[in-house]
């Protein structure tokens, strides 16, 4: 066996290696710590936390002294809030989950709560897409794309 081929052979063996470590450590999950695995139940998936990063001070942002942005607050005793420093002195992460099991519609709710208190915690305000300053976007394959994702944004945006 040649050089090229040992080579090839150990790669292979260690590419495959690298890859059941990593599938095993994708199920490996830290209490309290990341993102709720794809392994775990609906419920427990649906009574995680959901945070955002707001570029304030904690003493800015905390409940207690000034109570809660209008949309979190519409929420009412429905959810729990938590505010605690951001890592890396980045601001205040500005968490809220159910008390109770959610639907995946009051998921999304909770969503668009966080994105519209952190706007208006950071700006002042909540800057909306539509309407369209410009007018409607072009019948094209892309505009069409571009207007559903808009539509869809409120609830399912990225936090």
């Amino acid at each position: 066996m040649d050089l090229t081929q040992v080579i090839g052979r150990a790669s292979g063996l260690a590419g495959g290696a690298g890859a059941a470590l990593l599938q095993r450590l994708q199920h490996v999950r830290l209490p309290g710590a990341g993102q709720a695995s794809a392994t775990d139940d609906p419920e427990r998936a649906a009574r995680r936390w959901r945070a955002v990063t707001v570029l304030r001070d904690p003493a800015d942002v905390d409940p207690a002294a000034g109570g809660l942005p209008a949309p979190l607050a519409a929420l009412g005793d429905r959810i729990e809030v938590r505010v605690t420093p951001a890592p890396g002195d980045r601001g205040t992460e500005l968490a809220a989950r159910y008390r109770h099991t959610p639907g995946p519609d009051e998921i999304g709710d909770l969503r668009a709560a966080l994105r519209e208190a952190k706007a208006l915690l950071e700006v002042g305000e909540v800057l909306r897409v539509d309407p369209q300053p410009h007018g409607r976007r072009a019948a094209t394959p892309q505009g069409a794309a571009l207007e559903g994702a808009a539509q869809a944004a409120p609830r399912e945006g990225v936090l």
